[in-house]
């Protein structure tokens, strides 16, 4: 029910108030100026029967008008709520995603990676982290533009989430054109690794500014060990992103 119905039911209770009221006045100055052996007591009788039953009427239909003016209310403030909590659920999800690929962001990652990291330390076993970016990508956008550069981060990582999809596994998009992924309990992540580089490839997205190819391509960097202390976290960092620097001096389109 909206405003305007309300306004319009409101009107016509107070109208019928005034009309109730009108009848009244006019019965009793009728009354009182009739002299009682001449006044037509059967038509008094019947006016007040019929004003009550007017009374009775609007009083009903009043009481409807409210009762279901409560009820649209209190659906209202149902699906508002309801609107409410499904919109906090929708941005504590988004909080933790990079709005263009879809993958983890920068903040929530390295929050997982510290569980994990404290995990494989507890647990004694090995964690892996590759460090995934885009062959010559800045070049890329200036000959394709930024829409077309977007497109190629997306289809780039689904290839990266669909080659580490292991519960555990994260992929997150960092730095513009640079991932971060980590294998938890990988010992060897070099395998999954060359996957992902051939599949990136085999998208034959055109490169005419690379040096690597013809085709747009990534090279990753890899770090591995079974860490004792949380504060460790930083050198397989350290690690994998010397490992990139040599995969890409060593000519791109490869892992290292």
């Amino acid at each position: 029910m909206d405003s305007k119905k309300i306004t319009f039911c409101n009107f016509s209770t107070i109208l019928s108030i005034c009309l109730i009221f009108y009848i009244l006045t006019s019965f009793y100055l009728d009354y009182t100026n009739t002299q009682a052996e001449i006044y037509n007591k059967d038509d008094f009788l019947l006016k007040i029967i019929f004003l009550g039953i007017l009374f009775a009427m609007v009083t009903f239909l009043y009481t409807i008008f409210k009762y279901y003016k409560n009820r649209y209310l209190e659906k209202q403030i149902e699906q508002r709520t309801k609107d409410l909590v499904d919109e906090n659920e929708r941005l504590k999800t988004n909080s933790h995603l990079d709005p263009l690929t879809q993958c983890l962001n920068e903040k929530f990652f390295m929050k997982r990676f510290k569980e994990e990291f404290r995990r494989a330390i507890r647990e004694k076993q090995y964690i892996s982290l590759l460090i995934v970016n885009i062959d010559e990508f800045k070049a890329f956008n200036d000959i394709y533009g930024e829409n077309e550069g977007n497109e190629c981060l997306k289809m780039i990582s689904n290839i990266l989430v669909n080659h580490c999809n292991r519960p555990v596994d994260l992929v997150a998009r960092f730095n513009g054109d640079e991932f971060y992924i980590l294998l938890p309990n990988t010992k060897e992540p070099k395998g999954v690794s060359k996957r992902c580089i051939e599949a990136v490839k085999s998208l034959n997205i055109p490169h005419d500014n690379s040096i690597a190819s013809n085709v747009l391509t990534i090279s990753i960097g890899t770090a591995t060990f079974i860490p004792d202390d949380v504060e460790h976290m930083k050198d397989l960092i350290i690690m994998a992103k010397e490992s990139l620097k040599r995969a890409k001096i060593g000519g791109r389109n490869r892992v290292y």
